[in-house]
């Protein structure tokens, strides 16, 4: 009996997190001029009308660069942090990772207004550096936690063992740690694209005419119209994140990725 009530708690857990998905693609097929669903008809216009809009196209292709910038410039600084503050001293460990992860602790909002009035303060006019630059300073956490979790998790003895064979430091950390913890750093990545991707109160402060991510975009369309183009342009959203944690899945495994990184 008690197997059941989990097994139904389970569905009911899966149909209310899909139920919304459901309803956006099946309402981006509707031939109504308004979100309708279930779906009016059955028509494609609304995809044709969005491949027809060259500044959602254009917003896309930012969006993409810019989470794809974001996410190496967070793992170039992200991974090496978290291995420095897993072998750091306990006191400084402690108060550095408090000062690594002070972001998340900050509404975004608040980071995202510092931001703007650091960049008029030193007049600086490139916006993709500086939406960049707030990208990162959100999701480097996200690596710090993630790949953390994975180092306390790994044996000392295979470090151990690498550097009594006379290997180096940075060799041990190149051909050891890094391969030991890749589940979690692939991981940690997913969150970081997707954050960065989809990250709306950092950029509606620091983005502008020339350059506005495509949920900037969204955002500034429904203001006047929500039509069913917009849920064409969420079905397709959705489709990519299905495909990405697919190809993850199919790269190294969801369970091994998830479960080495402790989260």
């Amino acid at each position: 009996m008690f197997d059941r009530v989990l097994k139904l708690a389970a569905w009911l857990t899966v149909i209310f997190l899909l139920g919304p998905l459901i309803v956006i693609v099946g309402a981006s097929f509707t031939t109504t001029p308004y979100v309708a669903f279930p779906p009016q008809g059955f028509t494609l216009k609304w995809y044709q009308q969005l491949l027809g809009k060259p500044d959602f196209m254009q917003s896309f292709v930012d969006s993409l660069v810019l989470g794809v910038c974001a996410t190496a410039g967070a793992a170039a600084v992200g991974i090496p942090a978290a291995i420095g503050l897993h072998h750091g001293g306990i006191r400084a460990r402690a108060a550095l990772r408090s000062f690594v992860l002070a972001p998340l602790t900050l509404p975004t909002i608040v980071t995202g207004v510092a931001l703007l009035q650091f960049y008029y303060a030193i007049d600086l006019d490139a916006p993709l550096a500086g939406l960049l630059v707030g990208h990162m300073l959100i999701t480097i956490p996200f690596y710090v936690r993630t790949v953390g979790a994975a180092l306390l998790s790994l044996d000392p003895a295979m470090l151990e063992a690498a550097e009594s064979l006379g290997a180096g430091v940075m060799r041990t950390h190149l051909k050891v740690t890094l391969p030991a913890i890749a589940p979690s750093i692939l991981a940690a990545t997913t969150f970081v694209f997707i954050t960065s991707f989809d990250q709306v109160t950092i950029s509606v402060f620091l983005s502008g005419p020339d350059l506005m991510p495509l949920p900037i975009r969204i955002y500034n369309y429904i203001e006047f119209a929500v039509d069913p183009m917009v849920a064409a342009i969420s079905a397709v959203l959705i489709v990519l994140s299905f495909a990405i944690v697919a190809a993850m899945q199919r790269l190294l495994g969801l369970n091994r990725a998830f479960i080495g990184s402790g989260s």
